[in-house]
């Protein structure tokens, strides 16, 4: 599953369905509103209340002050689900955090919302640079991006995602240690 359908959001459903993942993809705005193109591969647009059955994988990738909106939605999520967080804290986007402007990683204030472990990827790339850059694995100046996580299977399942995407993954330590 896969929450967002931004720059980022939309290349990941493009990128894991022309992968061969079945993709159930959401936005705050409802699946009548997710583009056609960008459920071309075959993902399914649904509600944010279905994007969360049954799903192996859950992607946010949005806005990082709008998690705790989502939290509600993720009480039902099995705790052996891995969750992965795309976003990066914009002061200016998402107005000031306090406990991020006091020097809390932005990942720990992720989990700590959520209430449960989560994985970070993607987000040390822009959406032109995933969009345009990705390579078959093995392919020369092939892009590595930081993959972090706290459970050894997340970081295994996030890894694996984000080689399907065209990037070489990196892991780059535990959720404390992401900012590095």
């Amino acid at each position: 599953g896969i929450v967002g359908t931004g720059h980022i959001g939309k290349i990941l459903v493009q990128r894991l369905s022309a992968a061969g993942h079945q993709i159930k993809v959401a936005n705050s705005r409802g699946p009548e509103t997710i583009e056609s193109e960008i459920l071309s591969d075959g993902a399914q647009a649904v509600s944010t209340a279905e994007v969360v059955k049954d799903v192996e994988t859950l992607i946010l990738s949005i806005p990082l002050n709008r998690i705790p909106e989502i939290v509600q939605l993720l009480a039902s999520v099995p705790d052996d689900t891995v969750v992965i967080d795309t976003s990066n804290y914009y002061p200016a986007r998402d107005n000031k955090i306090e406990s991020i402007e006091a020097g809390k990683v932005e990942s720990v204030w992720v989990s700590e919302q959520l209430g449960r472990p989560i994985a970070k990827a993607w987000n040390a790339i822009g959406s032109d640079s995933l969009a345009k850059k990705g390579k078959p694995a093995g392919s020369p100046n092939r892009i590595a991006i930081p993959v972090a996580a706290d459970r050894e299977h997340d970081r295994e399942v996030a890894m694996r995602l984000v080689e399907e995407t065209g990037l070489d993954a990196v892991y780059s330590g535990s959720i404390a240690d992401s900012w590095r």
